[in-house]
């Protein structure tokens, strides 16, 4: 549990700033090609690794330099390269995306203890008023153990002695 005095985050995202970040969103999503997966493709299409990428850089070289004569008109070259170059692309930003990920998934995390760990506080502050016989904190009280009632003492916090 959270240190209730160390409030590390205590901000919220302005409206102006959550349109532009959604904003900015939309606009990553309208820059990038169409194309999404069905489940089955996903699970069906070759996936591509540092080992597999050299290869196909490779095989793309040994095509142009190698493959007059041999390789079959509907293999293009370019058509590897782009593709080759789009997933180097595609990787960049998505690297990019992924530690931006982390990030928002920290400060969820840290946002959420916090205000988790206030709640459980509360709840406890009336928790022992209303051990202590306070009749104002008996229906602030009950209302909020009703998030416990459905664990029984599994999860719940445990009561705090006078």
């Amino acid at each position: 549990m959270g240190n209730i005095t160390e409030n590390k985050l205590n901000t919220v995202i302005t409206a102006a700033d959550i349109a532009i970040i959604n904003a900015s969103i939309a606009a990553i999503n309208s820059k990038l090609p169409a194309g999404s997966l069905t489940d089955e493709q996903r699970m069906n299409l070759k996936s591509i690794n540092v080992d597999n990428k050299i290869f196909v850089e490779d095989a793309i070289t040994e095509m142009t330099v190698n493959g007059a004569g041999i390789m079959p008109a509907f293999l293009n070259a370019a058509h590897l390269q782009n593709d080759i170059m789009l997933y180097d692309q595609l990787d960049a930003i998505e690297s990019g995306i992924n530690t931006l990920l982390q990030r928002i998934a920290d400060l969820k995390r840290i946002a959420g203890d916090e205000a988790y760990t206030g709640g459980l506080t509360v709840y406890k502050l009336f928790e022992s008023a209303n051990n202590a016989g306070l009749n104002q904190a008996k229906q602030p009280y009950e209302k909020l153990s009703t998030r416990f009632n459905a664990q029984g003492n599994a999860g719940r916090p445990a009561k705090t002695e006078i």
